[in-house]
């Protein structure tokens, strides 16, 4: 059986090896790849990079796993999965983009070897705590996705987002205002989380 291996921080200085008389470098392979934070691709990972900030020094966050059951886990324990929208996408628009945050509910992703399969075939809330992030910013001359007063967020527990979404799987920022759900600035995100 394939146990997954132990991934550590890489910090770009590392050499691509067996390349001959070329040379180039992790940090050379990310700013190739990863320069464009407000891509589709990217996004979701930097609102989860931009919760655990909010919650922790950068030399506490570990390397993020994609395959987690949840995207964050809090100082306290509980699991947090973070949705990130924007209105300004990676692309030509005539408009902006509906704020919809959609994969709420997902399936187990791990074989249980005590029951011998697949703990649930149906989908569910999986995490504690929802946080809603969206990259609010509607003028591309001055977005700047590193900015975070140009992000608000929103923080749900489990139960609320069953009640708010009516046990569904996406939840619209329409719906998030008419139900009073209040947004919160990245200054408060780590109290609000806390208290919840």
């Amino acid at each position: 059986m394939y146990k997954r291996i132990p991934v550590k921080k890489l910090t770009g200085s590392e050499q691509f090896k067996n390349v001959g008389d070329k040379k180039f470098s992790v940090l050379e392979f990310w700013q190739y790849g990863f320069s464009n934070l407000n891509s589709n691709v990217l996004r979701g990972a930097l609102a989860e990079f931009i919760v655990e900030n909010a919650l922790r020094s950068n030399g506490q966050i570990d390397v993020r796993n994609p395959w987690g059951d949840s995207d964050v886990l809090s100082a306290n324990g509980k699991k947090i999965e973070v949705k990130c929208c924007s209105y300004i996408q990676d692309w030509d628009q005539n408009d902006y983009s509906r704020i919809v945050w959609s994969g709420l509910k997902a399936k187990e992703l791990y074989w249980s070897s005590a029951v011998g399969k697949f703990p649930s075939k149906s989908a569910d809330y999986k995490s504690d705590l929802y946080v809603l992030a969206l990259f609010k910013h509607k003028d591309p001359e001055t977005l700047d996705i590193l900015d975070m007063d140009q992000w608000c967020f929103w923080v749900l527990t489990k139960e609320k987002v069953r009640e708010v979404t009516k046990s569904g799987n996406s939840i619209s920022l329409v719906r998030l205002e008419r139900v009073g759900i209040e947004q919160v600035t990245f200054d408060e995100l780590s109290r609000v989380i806390t208290s919840r």
